[in-house]
């Protein structure tokens, strides 16, 4: 790995406080973005912008995204999908919220090859949807309610997975 010279040391500090705080304010809106398809369940951008900042932030600042974001919400501001505070945390989202964390430390692939984005974004949403059905099946002590949940949740996420594989393609072939 090289060590960045000085000087570039000096932008890419203010470039990464710049995208973490655009990415968390994509994160917090994409939470609000309720589409409804066919499922009951809410499907929210949240996890594709949360994919997209951990695709292009290191690993500090991706961590730094994440616990900024569920500090604000276990404080009581509205930045989750569906409910605020310590008691909605430690809810049925849990385990989304523990797939998040988790999400900061999976191994994200380069972007240069044209499929590493997509195996990012799926092993991520699979990560998320993995650890969510799990805690919702503990939570409600349901096996049944969890395969549901994930039977429903999975083809939101397959979509913001493609979805998110084509945004960092397409930013790739603006860059070059």
């Amino acid at each position: 790995m090289r060590i960045p010279k000085n000087n570039e040391s000096k932008l890419i500090l203010p470039k990464h406080s710049l995208l973490a705080g655009a990415f968390l304010l994509l994160v917090i809106f994409g939470a609000k973005i309720n589409i409804k398809v066919a499922a009951p369940v809410s499907f929210t951008l949240q996890t594709l912008f949360i994919g997209l900042a951990y695709n292009y932030l290191p690993f500090w600042w991706r961590s730094g995204l994440i616990i900024c974001y569920l500090i604000l919400g276990v404080a009581g501001l509205p930045v989750f999908s569906g409910g605020i505070g310590w008691h909605y945390f430690v809810s049925i989202p849990l385990g989304f919220f523990i797939g998040f964390v988790i999400g900061v430390i999976l191994p994200w692939q380069s972007k240069t090859s044209s499929i590493s984005p997509l195996y990012n974004f799926l092993i991520f949403h699979g990560v998320v949807v993995c650890c969510g059905v799990f805690w919702v099946g503990f939570h409600l002590e349901s096996a049944s309610m969890a395969l549901d949940m994930g039977v429903e949740l999975l083809p939101g996420a397959l979509l913001k997975s493609i979805l998110g594989a084509v945004i960092v393609w397409f930013i790739g072939q603006v860059e070059t």
